[in-house]
């Protein structure tokens, strides 16, 4: 070290350092220079500038934007760089820069909103060229909510579509209705996946589907022919559609927890001791030294919901793949409920020539589901001022409803199965304009149900055993297994000549589905542990002898269908000079499920367009960029209709007595009488639209006005006893009308300004619901009920000049605040009145209230639904906000008003009625009785707005995650469910039903969850 020093102070070694020195920092002044460099930005279709266009250096943040007069500076490092030069609505175009100091551009219009190609049934159309109504949601908007079925992403998202979450429970399946209820039977659209027609898509898991597209109108759906009435869902999965000779892997895993969303404000101990001591002297001495129970919140816990999927894609000059991987695990906040699945993808397509391409698509997933017994009827009805436990540990009774826990502990209800759909195709150009599909789909179901409950009693504190017991253990084994395969053919003509374009399809398709099922239940299983959980017909005795010994067989169902349908289809599309679209469509079905001469029908549309946007007159109107009226008309049927009702049906579990002395024989006679004239359910359907894009696309609309009416619906009517059927029975006819319409609209804007991109959008639908007609077809003028609680009274009432499924009771007017009022109020014929209870109205005038006085209180049809989305996009960020919500229908809160037995209160009776002039509103309080007639007093308003989804998120710079060997790592939080703002006292306000005649009564569901949740999306 010494001589080196030495030797570096020596004249020549000195100068020597100074040049490496010199040099060192000329290096590393070069290396830091930067240059500017100038341009302008201009629109290829207007030929003038575009201030506020983005200039970025690609995988920088370095960037500017242009001028008012569409001008930009940007200083860059020197050597070699690629500008990314974006506009809204323009296509973003890149630009390498090696010595230019000036670099012009002209962006070209961009075709994604114009030209979007979506899918419609057996095939796809540019958006432009697009003659009917149809809505689309893309992979990253259905993978935002978190959820086991991925429709649950369309809730909000698509107007004139209606997604009702009827449970949190794991696995629950939600109700799809689109432009309303259009029918008295099935009213769930179908959804075709990769071309094979089902009707759900709970086994698909989201990251693997592509897009969803619902088709709404008689002209997008039609070529359904008789499945279309209730509206299509297309759902394309992904594909190996990436670079060729890419192969490109995806991780997404998410982790989440889930509470409950919202809970029911109900008395605690002191407060119901109170109430009771009003309502009975004396049942409570001391309202301070009761108990405090809250028993949901014992009941409802945190749980965890988990969701991780894998994919690879890849694509050569031979074959295009996608393979995905997925797994969904979810815990309910009420214990022994939980469902999983595990679910497999794989979509490939080979290019065996130049004329000849065979593919398939293919899912398989296996599941599992536990299912808790419904706790929460009885946890909402549990008196706070009993304990769960004794100080044994032992379960207390809780009176007229059971203790909740005992019934969990004691329940093991399990379903597992697994669900395999796929197709294989193959497609042919046998000339020059034309292409030949062949397509043979599957679609099969295993599914097996256990369900045990031990010899259990819960016993009171003197010992006696309470009426919560199983007094043998009892066991049920079902199956159920399903398969229905589809053979698709069709013919596609495409031709453009000159301004002319064609593009027609024709089809002929046959389809056949079995399904059947089987249940067995018996009593008194040899053990309570799972290995003992069998049935064994060959081992049969009386209980009464050996009660641990082996089981007895009580009872099994063996029950299937069989059906088969041929359809024959065709749609022809033509477009003249980008601005005439024509589309003509037909389906003729026939189905098995009909008699011979009604087993075909014909169902056809026809549909204009026109761009005008297009035309000459409109170039010089710089301001719309897009502008185009649509039309269409077409009738499409349900083919979703109990059509064994056509069958008569022989009574066989019935006995005869003969002889003398007598004997008893088994027996069978004559049962209902069937309907062999039944037909298909019509749905015709009007349709206008218009389609706007303004300010460079920063602002599209899409508006439509539809008018359908469903008729020939099948209706079960009772029939004088002449038919045969006897005193009140039913038959089936197709005797009902329904009319549906509505005005749908949705906006959106999208803006860049520099580096931050968002996005603000507004959708809704509004909708007239009214019976047109019941039994006017079979000569019976009637009316259908429906929805009957736990003590048999109806609340639904559906009649002409009404929604569907309408409730029906008193209408109230205040409460009686002294005797002089009751006794100059019309009488009520039932019972004595008190001060403090409700007014009935006397609708009909005849100076008594009766049951004659019941009338329409209310809609469970919403009149409004609505959507609203915002997001952006900046440096990495990305964020996103999605609300949902509904007006105009009501909500009858059932689980309130049937009261046999004292149960606890929802906490609104603290406002009750204690003497005149203290409340025209709350009654004074009772355990049931007269004011709890099903009456407008358990009417709410069902309006809500909830914020859906909020997504919060960070994509690490292309240079860092380069580092680390990805392609893209993008980490994100979000919660789905966070608030609801509703005047409903239950856990949601989403109160629907499968059957339409029971929709929006409350009887007590599994609460909605909220659901906080961390993921991570891996790119390499």
């Amino acid at each position: 070290m010494r001589r080196f020093t030495i030797k570096f102070f020596k004249m020549p070694e000195l100068k020597l350092g100074w040049i490496f020195l010199f040099l060192f920092l000329l290096a590393l002044n070069t290396f830091g220079q930067v240059r500017t460099i100038t341009g302008i930005v201009n629109g290829a279709d207007t030929k003038e500038s575009l201030p506020g266009a983005s200039v970025v250096v690609k995988g920088t943040t370095t960037g500017t934007v242009t001028d008012i007069d569409g001008k930009y500076t940007l200083q860059i490092p020197s050597g070699p760089a690629t500008l990314v030069f974006s506009f809204i609505g323009y296509e973003t175009t890149e630009i390498a820069v090696t010595t230019q100091a000036v670099i012009d551009v002209v962006l070209n219009m961009s075709k994604v909103a114009l030209d979007e190609v979506v899918v419609i049934g057996y095939g796809t159309v540019r958006k432009s060229d697009l003659s009917g109504s149809v809505a689309s949601i893309k992979s990253e908007d259905i993978t935002k909510i978190t959820s086991s079925n991925p429709v649950q992403s369309l809730q909000g998202r698509v107007s004139g579509v209606q997604v009702s979450s009827l449970s949190g429970a794991p696995g629950s399946s939600p109700v799809v209705r689109v432009r309303g209820v259009g029918t008295l039977n099935n009213t769930a659209p179908i959804y075709v996946v990769d071309g094979v027609i089902l009707d759900d898509i709970s086994f698909l898991n989201s990251s693997d589907i592509a897009s969803m597209e619902v088709l709404k109108d008689a002209s997008a759906t039609a070529i359904y022919g008789s499945r279309g009435a209730n509206g299509v869902i297309m759902v394309t999965t992904k594909g190996g559609k990436i670079e060729e000779g890419k192969t490109i892997f995806n991780f997404s895993g998410e982790a989440g927890i889930q509470r409950v969303a919202k809970m029911i404000d109900l008395l605690d101990g002191r407060e119901f001791a109170t109430i009771s001591n009003e309502i009975k002297t004396g049942s409570y001495n001391n309202v301070d030294a009761v108990p405090n129970t809250d028993w949901q919140d014992l009941l409802f816990d945190i749980a965890p919901v988990q969701n991780y999927q894998l994919s690879v894609a890849g694509n050569s000059k031979m074959m295009q793949y996608y393979l995905g991987v997925g797994y969904f695990n979810q815990s309910g906040i009420i214990e022994k409920s939980k469902y999983q699945k595990i679910t497999t993808k794989f979509n490939s397509t080979y290019n065996l020539n130049t004329w000849l391409k065979l593919g398939t698509n293919i899912s398989i997933t296996p599941f599992k589901q536990q299912i808790a017994p419904n706790v929460t009827y009885s946890v909402y009805r549990a008196q706070p001022v009993l304990e769960p436990y004794y100080a044994d540990g032992s379960y207390g009774v809780v009176y007229n409803v059971g203790n909740p826990f005992a019934d969990i502990e004691n329940s093991n209800n399990f379903r597992d199965g697994v669900r395999g759909v796929g197709n294989i195709f193959t497609e042919m150009k046998i000339a020059k304009d034309f292409t030949f599909r062949s397509s043979f789909g599957l679609d099969g179901e295993y599914v097996k149900a256990t369900n045990f409950t031990p010899a259990f009693t819960v016993y009171n504190p003197d010992g006696t055993a309470s009426q919560q017991q199983n007094v043998l253990s009892d066991l049920t084994k079902a199956s159920n297994d399903m398969l229905t395969w589809l053979w698709e053919n069709t013919l596609n003509y495409r031709k453009e000549i000159k301004q002319h374009s064609i593009d027609a399809i024709a089809g002929y398709t046959m389809q056949r589905t079995r399904s059947e099922w089987f249940s067995m239940s018996g009593a008194n299983i040899i053990r309570d542990g799972e290995s003992f959980w069998y049935i064994n017909p060959s081992y049969i005795v009386d209980p009464s002898n050996d009660v641990n010994t082996v089981s007895s067989i009580n009872n099994s169902v063996d029950a299937g269908l069989y059906y088969s349908m041929i359809s024959y289809l065709f749609r022809v599309n033509y477009t003249f000079a980008d601005k005439y679209i024509f589309t003509a469509t037909g389906r003729r079905d026939g189905s098995s499920k009909f008699s011979e001469n009604n087993r075909y029908s014909v169902f056809p549309s026809l549909a204009a367009g026109w761009n005008i946007s297009r035309e000459r007159f409109m170039e010089n109107v710089d301001l719309i960029s897009k502008l185009k009226l649509r039309a269409s008309w077409g009738k499409i049927g349900n083919e979703k209709i109990p059509y064994l009702e056509r069958f008569s049906l022989v009574q066989s579990n019935i006995v005869a007595v003969f002889g003398e002395p007598s004997e008893v024989f088994p027996a069978a006679s004559f049962g209902v009488l069937g309907n062999d004239e039944l037909v298909w359910e019509t749905t015709t359907q009007t349709d206008a639209g218009l389609e706007i894009a303004i300010l460079s696309d920063r602002l599209t609309g899409e508006f439509d006005y539809y008018h359908k009416t469903t008729s020939d619906i099948l209706v079960s009517l009772t029939v004088p006893g002449y038919y045969g059927n006897g005193q009140g029975e039913q038959i089936t006819f197709n005797a009902a009308e329904v009319l549906n319409t509505g005005f749908e609209f949705n906006l959106m804007w999208r803006d860049l300004i520099n580096d931050f991109k968002y996005n603000i959008g507004i959708l809704g639908s509004t909708i007239h619901n009214e019976v047109l007609a019941i039994g006017c077809n079979a000569g019976i003028d009637s009316v259908l009920v429906g929805g009957y609680l736990g003590n048999g009274i109806p609340v639904t009432r559906t009649e002409v000049g009404n929604p569907i499924g309408s409730f029906y009771g008193y209408q109230t007017n205040g409460v009686f605040q002294t005797q002089e009022e009751i006794d100059n109020y019309p009488k009520y014929t039932q019972e004595e009145l008190q001060p403090g209870d409700l007014k009935y109205v006397d609708v009909n005038g005849d100076g008594v209230i009766s049951p004659l006085d019941r009338t329409y209180i209310g809609s469970p049809i919403p009149k409004f639904i609505f959507g609203f989305s915002a997001g952006f996009e900046f440096k990495g960020i990305d964020f996103s906000l999605n609300i949902q919500g509904q007006t105009g229908n009501e909500i009858f809160n059932g689980k309130e008003v049937v009261r046999p037995d004292p149960y606890n209160f929802e906490a609104h009776v603290m406002d009750r009625w204690t003497g005149p002039g203290t409340s025209e509103d709350e009654p004074r309080p009772s355990f049931g009785g007269y004011n709890y007639n099903v009456s407008d007093r358990f009417i709410y308003d069902g309006s809500f707005v909830r914020i859906r989804n909020i997504v919060l998120g960070y994509t690490l710079p292309q240079d860092w995650s380069q580092k680390i060997n990805m392609n893209s790592f993008r980490l994100y939080v979000k919660v789905d469910n966070l608030y609801t703002f509703t005047k409903f006292t239950g856990y949601s306000p989403e109160i629907g039903s499968w059957g339409v005649l029971d929709n929006g009564i409350d009887n007590g569901i599994y609460p909605i969850t909220a659901i906080y949740s961390f993921g991570v999306n891996l790119t390499f």
